[in-house]
């Protein structure tokens, strides 16, 4: 399969899993625009915070981001393009060829919380390595604001929302 191919599939993957877990997504979201700084993040999904299903004053501030980076292989993986993390949560999707690649190597991002590759099945994202323990905690460190700011400003075409 060649390197768009996968991509391609790890994408459509990753959009399933935002579609059942988020309220709010984006592809391609950029930080930083215009400064030496400029990152872009392949998948961005947000989840407000709604305890008893309820909206609430602090529910944008204590939502969850969640944070994708989509590399086939390995000279996309060293591209420099990506492996940026700014969420609560942080994912690597890959292939398992990659992923192990990687570990075996010790090249797995540390501000991670889990690396994923497609199931058996490939129909969904299933986790490989869970880095959570690994002394290096992935948290955000940007006001939700700025992130669903950029979440928005990345394309309304590519963006979904889920209420």
């Amino acid at each position: 399969m060649s390197r768009s191919d996968i991509t391609a599939i790890l994408s459509s993957l990753v959009e399933k899993r935002l579609n059942n877990r988020v309220a709010y997504w984006a592809s391609e979201v950029s930080f930083d625009k215009g400064t030496q700084n400029w990152r872009r993040i392949d998948y961005v999904g947000f989840k407000p915070y709604t305890p008893n299903y309820a909206v609430e004053p602090v529910s944008v501030e204590l939502g969850r981001f969640e944070c994708y980076e989509v590399k086939s292989c390995l000279a996309d993986f060293e591209s420099g393009h990506g492996l940026t993390f700014y969420g609560d949560l942080n994912y690597l999707v890959t292939t398992v060829e990659l992923a192990e690649t990687l570990r075996v190597s010790h090249r797995l991002p540390r501000n991670i919380d889990q690396v994923l590759v497609p199931s058996k099945k490939g129909d969904k994202l299933r986790p490989l390595y869970d880095m959570t323990g690994n002394g290096s905690p992935s948290y955000r460190h940007r006001p939700a604001s700025e992130m669903l700011y950029a979440m928005i400003e990345a394309d309304g075409q590519r963006t979904r929302w889920k209420m």
